[in-house]
């Protein structure tokens, strides 16, 4: 995998972290332990950090970007960024889902519990209330969730860690 120094800053990640030999991840990053980063995913902290929980799901082709200093990318624990999602310097919260081709933009704060339908844009320095699901361009709250619905959510990304831990010991040398 591409771990790339930007400047002084050079990304450090959890040693039970996963990071796809096919990713990139350059400058100021943080991967937290159980986080997997899925092949194609490109994590750039060149002008803000980025930092990256517990648990966190980055899947294919994703990109996290943080290039206002203004706003780093905060993203909480048991996150799911599904494919070829762009998320730019926000702050998402724990238990989040964000579809497949979502947008999310600088200054955007997504609240603890939130799903993203996919495909949804999120404006610049828009705030999503906690355990809501949203949907559109620009997104847009669709109903509230249960806590059970986001308790299930949690599952989901251990569930996901799971598979990118067994990898982790397949691809190890005896």
């Amino acid at each position: 995998m591409p771990v790339l120094p930007f400047g002084d800053k050079r990304p450090k990640i959890d040693a039970q972290a996963y990071v796809s030999s096919q990713a990139t991840v350059m400058g100021d990053v943080e991967i937290s332990a159980g986080a997997n980063i899925w092949p194609g995913a490109v994590i750039r902290g060149d002008q803000a950090s980025v930092r990256i929980g517990e648990n966190t799901c980055i899947q294919d082709s994703v990109v996290i970007h943080a290039h206002n200093p203004e706003n780093p990318a905060i993203i909480g624990n048991n996150v799911i960024i599904s494919t070829a999602a762009a998320i730019h310097g926000v702050y998402v919260g724990d238990n989040v889902s964000i579809g497949d081709g979502s947008v999310v933009f600088d200054g955007a704060t997504l609240g603890e519990g939130v799903s993203l339908a996919p495909g949804s844009i999120v404006p610049p320095n828009i705030v999503i209330p906690p355990r809501t699901l949203n949907s559109g361009a620009p997104a847009a709250q669709i109903r509230e969730i249960s806590r059970e619905e986001v308790e299930n959510h949690t599952i989901r990304a251990e569930t996901i860690t799971q598979v990118f831990m067994k990898l982790r010991r397949w691809q190890q040398p005896d």
